[in-house]
């Protein structure tokens, strides 16, 4: 996905890519918003979008603080090659501890490939990352349940801490945070994604409603009015799934299945998706 959206921005003749700078400062009045970046240039506009990750610089920089909370799971992360074609498809797995996902990635030494996130438990997380190769790939193959065949792990592993992250505003003078930036959730059920699609779905919008507006305060306010709302719902819903999925009692793992069904129904990520598409095609 990385490759394809850097081809794409490359492609834009109104897109600017500096491939390897990063931000550095932001000053911002009434009017516009100066960016000073690491190759010691500086850059003005009307709008600054803060897209920049779960330590956003850009963020830290509007002295906008977060809220967090950790659920004591830790997320590992390898790829595996299989049999079975992903088709372009995720596929999650959930038992207690928290979900097993595979997520597509390119072919492998001519066999399909998907990344694998495996939350669970930080001591057993740290238990497995460390497993010699053959027993790491017995427990990956347990925990499966053989969706998409035998998995064959290859590459490293990483161990990623899991949390809900929530940005204490989404605005600043000038500025939007949008993606992780402004929240971060545990990998369940594609919602970070989905809320990182909404978040840039209700930009694209107000910039082509109010093009005259960008960046201004109303402007600004108009998206937090849009997106607020939503990722609280959402990073609540998301965590309360995350505890049925460690918990693994039965009734839980039945309100675990309606939630993940209700999430997905209210704006189902391939839909995100083609609107998207359609409105950059024109």
């Amino acid at each position: 996905m990385k490759h394809a959206l850097a081809a794409r921005l490359a492609a834009m003749p109104e897109v600017e890519l500096r491939r390897g700078t990063a931000f550095r400062s932001r000053l911002a009045d009434l009017d516009a918003v100066e960016v000073g970046l690491s190759d010691g240039s500086r850059v003005s506009a009307r709008l600054l979008i803060g897209a920049d990750g779960r330590d956003s610089a850009v963020r830290a920089a509007c002295g906008i603080g977060t809220r967090n909370w950790r659920s004591g799971q830790k997320a590992l992360v390898f790829a595996v090659t299989h049999d079975a074609p992903h088709e372009g498809v995720s596929t999650e797995i959930h038992a207690s501890g928290g979900p097993f996902t595979l997520v597509p990635l390119p072919d492998h030494e001519g066999r399909p490939c998907s990344a694998v996130v495996w939350m669970t438990e930080g001591r057993e997380a740290a238990r497995l990352l460390d497993l010699p190769p053959d027993a790491f790939a017995e427990a990956v193959n347990a925990r499966s349940a053989g969706v998409m065949g035998p998995l064959v792990p290859v590459g490293p592993r990483q161990l990623w801490p899991v949390l809900t992250r929530i940005a204490d505003r989404l605005t600043a003078r000038r500025t939007a945070l949008m993606a992780e930036a402004a929240h971060v959730v545990p990998p369940i059920g594609a919602q970070g994604l989905n809320m990182s699609l909404a978040d840039l779905g209700a930009l694209m919008d107000l910039a082509r409603s109010r093009p005259e507006a960008i960046g201004s305060e109303g402007w600004l306010a108009a998206y937090a009015r849009r997106r607020e709302g939503d990722i609280r719902l959402r990073a609540a819903g998301i965590a309360l799934l995350n505890r049925a999925s460690m918990a693994g009692a039965l009734p839980l793992v039945a309100l675990r299945g309606l939630g993940l069904r209700a999430l997905h129904g209210v704006r189902p990520v391939r839909h995100g998706l083609m609107r998207l598409g359609l409105r950059a095609g024109g």
